[in-house]
């Protein structure tokens, strides 16, 4: 499943370092994955990245805050206006590219170097930069008016965590129901999917699971990477099945069908939703426990960064700090929600197409394909991971066969029975 990330105001990433076994590469059979040194050691880099980031992410903002930096772009935006919600847009615009340029390095290792070095990538470095200057565009327009409307609240209002989280609701949802529409094809075309065999044959799937009307689009991911994907997004007027065009150009007929009935269980078992109510949660519990750690930090530390209270725009580091890393100390809660949502989405996709052996072979070619571990580490599967192990989920598909049980033992596990 895709959750559209284009418009965090800064990258979510974990904060210590978790110890990596490694493992020998293995030959494997028709239905293990070719473990490679090659697939390793990317996975290894992208674990580390992850890890890392979120320290060098949280250092930014620490750097920007007791240096005085935020202070400096608060003055910088109220010579420009003395309206305190355009001065705090303003302050957010600023203070966006000032993190941004600090974190480019990064951005520009993890996002093109690593994909180029395993050979992951169509993407020359002009055409990278275009797509990462686009993202910052969409971020500094909905980051700039959200962080207002945030500040705003906090200076106004007592419990503005509870302001703050009622407000969210509804942002949310707009966003996820405008992003298939407006946001996402300003990286890529999307369009209906051509091929009319695979269309036919999709749309007898999609009525046989009780999906009326369904959207299917194909979209020209090969302009960034190799690797192959497919997901659901939207909801309502704009909630669609999106499939790569390298996952149809490299997984057979029935593979994609396996696949796009895995993507259908998302859509008919309401995981939008249902990811969508799980967030609010958190957001509440974030929220909650951000106010109380803002306002200490506030009253012991304001003189020595230049902070004149509570709502000040120059405070918006400090704000963001903790709500960044008490969402890191949550990713287990995220990941673990996913995964069983996962889980589900493979057991409806199997009793739709019972296609058991093409699932199993589409998810060998995504860990080949993409370079990634299929028996991670149980701390890093747990902690990051969105998914299952590719492993465990061969495992599952290659055995599950509800359908082939004898007559006597579906009669036995009939309700009432």
């Amino acid at each position: 499943m895709h959750v559209p990330g284009r418009f965090v105001v800064f990258v979510l990433l974990a904060g210590v370092a978790a110890p990596l076994v490694a493992q020998e590469a293995a030959p494997g059979g028709r239905f293990e994955v070719q473990v490679t040194e090659e697939m390793i050691r990317h996975s290894c880099i992208r674990d580390i990245l992850y890890f890392a980031g979120f320290a060098y992410g949280i250092g930014v903002l620490v750097l920007v805050l007791v240096t005085r930096i935020s202070a400096r772009l608060r003055d910088a935006a109220a010579r420009v206006t003395g309206r305190p919600f355009v001065l705090s847009m303003i302050y957010v615009a600023l203070l966006m590219l000032v993190t941004t340029v600090f974190e480019l390095p990064l951005a520009y290792y993890s996002g093109f170097v690593v994909p180029h070095q395993f050979n992951l990538s169509n993407q020359t470095l002009g055409a990278w930069l275009i797509d990462e200057g686009k993202g910052l565009l969409i971020t500094l327009i909905i980051g700039s008016i959200l962080g207002a409307l945030a500040l705003l609240a906090v200076q106004r209002v007592k419990r503005w965590w509870l302001a703050i989280w009622i407000g969210l609701i509804p942002i949310m949802i707009l966003l996820i129901v405008i992003a298939p529409v407006f946001l996402d094809p300003v990286f890529n075309d999307f369009r209906p999917l051509r091929n009319e065999e695979l269309r036919r044959d999709l749309l007898e799937l999609a009525s046989r699971a009780g999906i009326e009307e369904s959207r299917v689009y194909e979209v020209d991911k090969s302009r960034q990477t190799k690797t192959m994907n497919a997901y659901v997004t939207g909801i309502g007027p704009t909630k669609r099945i999106v499939m790569w065009d390298t996952l149809l150009e490299k997984m057979s007929h029935d593979e994609v069908l396996a696949v796009m009935g895995h993507e259908m269980g998302h859509y008919v078992l309401n995981h939008l939703w249902k990811g969508l109510a799980a967030a609010i949660g958190i957001a509440l519990v974030i929220l909650f426990l951000a106010q109380r750690v803002y306002e200490r930090g506030v009253a012991r530390w304001a003189s020595r960064w230049s902070v004149m209270g509570k709502g000040d725009p120059a405070s918006f580091p400090w704000l963001f700090i903790i709500v960044v890393s008490i969402t890191f100390l949550l990713s287990p809660v995220v990941a673990g929600i996913s995964r069983y949502h996962e889980y589900e989405a493979d057991r409806f996709g199997l009793e739709l197409t019972r296609m058991n052996e093409p699932m199993a072979t589409a998810f060998i070619k995504l860990a080949e394909d993409t370079k990634i571990n299929p028996d991670p580490h149980p701390f890093i599967e747990f902690w990051r991971h969105s998914h299952p192990s590719i492993n465990k989920r061969i495992d599952f598909v290659l055995h599950y066969r509800p359908w082939e049980a004898k007559p006597l033992e579906r009669i036995a596990k009939q309700p009432g029975e």
